[in-house]
């Protein structure tokens, strides 16, 4: 795999390290304005590594679903706080004890490398599991949550759950994983996709901490910062959004 031609194609993947635990409602606009941003500034590549809190995201295909209302309500009853994320599949849900990585372009031909970028990702987080000691392979397991042949799983739980958007001009692509503590996660996405009236079996949804007890949240941040750097040639930069300016969003970046 030719990780920098399918998910940093001009060039220096710009990273962005957080910043943590925003307002989901907040952190969920990031990746689209940024992606906005690369598509009208030129500006390349950026990937983003950060920490939610409690956030149940769910796509435009759930809005149109019947039930999408109690769902949002069984969300918000388990402290989850309900949103709409940019990128396609179903319901996923993640908290404090989990990261999510978004990595989008400018792309003059977004269609051309959908399913390779989902492999890349995949095989990113596979790489800086291997380096913990976790095995994982890409695939689906039977009845997982947002089903996909390309998400991140070993034989008993899906590890990474990844969904890609493509826009006019270029592309964003983003995946989660429970480090720690899969109890309330496991909950609140039972309890949401029977109010969607979707199959899916909440054993399916496990944590790393499953497969090595002692492994931490920034164990795996460091891991796949490492894996980027490996792979990429990395320019740091911090994100600042100003929301008082609409013209002028996203600054040093």
């Amino acid at each position: 795999m030719i990780f920098d031609k399918v998910l940093s194609p001009f060039g220096r993947m710009k990273l962005i390290d957080g910043p943590d635990f925003g307002s989901p409602r907040n952190d969920i606009e990031v990746a689209p304005k940024l992606l906005r941003h690369s598509i009208e500034k030129s500006t390349g590549t950026y990937a983003r590594i950060y920490r939610p809190q409690r956030t149940l995201a769910f796509t435009s295909r759930d809005r149109s679903t019947i039930g999408y209302e109690n769902a949002t309500i069984q969300a918000e009853n388990l402290g989850f706080a309900p949103v709409v994320r940019s990128p396609g599949g179903r319901a996923v849900a993640y908290h404090e004890e989990s990261l999510v990585i978004d990595i989008l372009s400018r792309d003059p031909n977004p269609h051309q490398f959908i399913n390779e970028r989902f492999v890349a990702l995949g095989e990113i987080f596979m790489e800086s599991f291997e380096k913990l000691g976790i095995d994982s392979k890409l695939g689906q397991l039977p009845k997982e949550f947002c089903p996909g042949k390309y998400s991140v799983i070993n034989d008993q739980f899906k590890l990474v759950g990844t969904a890609q958007r493509i826009s006019k001009g270029g592309w964003l692509i983003s995946g989660s994983v429970v480090v720690r503590n899969s109890y309330p996660v496991r909950e609140v996405l039972n309890n949401v996709y029977k109010a969607l009236n979707l199959e899916m079996d909440p054993k399916t949804v496990g944590s790393l901490s499953e497969v090595i007890s002692t492994i931490s949240v920034d164990d795996v941040n460091t891991s796949l910062l490492e894996t980027l750097t490996n792979h990429f040639e990395i320019m740091h930069v911090d994100l600042h959004i100003n929301r008082d300016d609409t013209k002028k969003e996203l600054t040093n970046v």
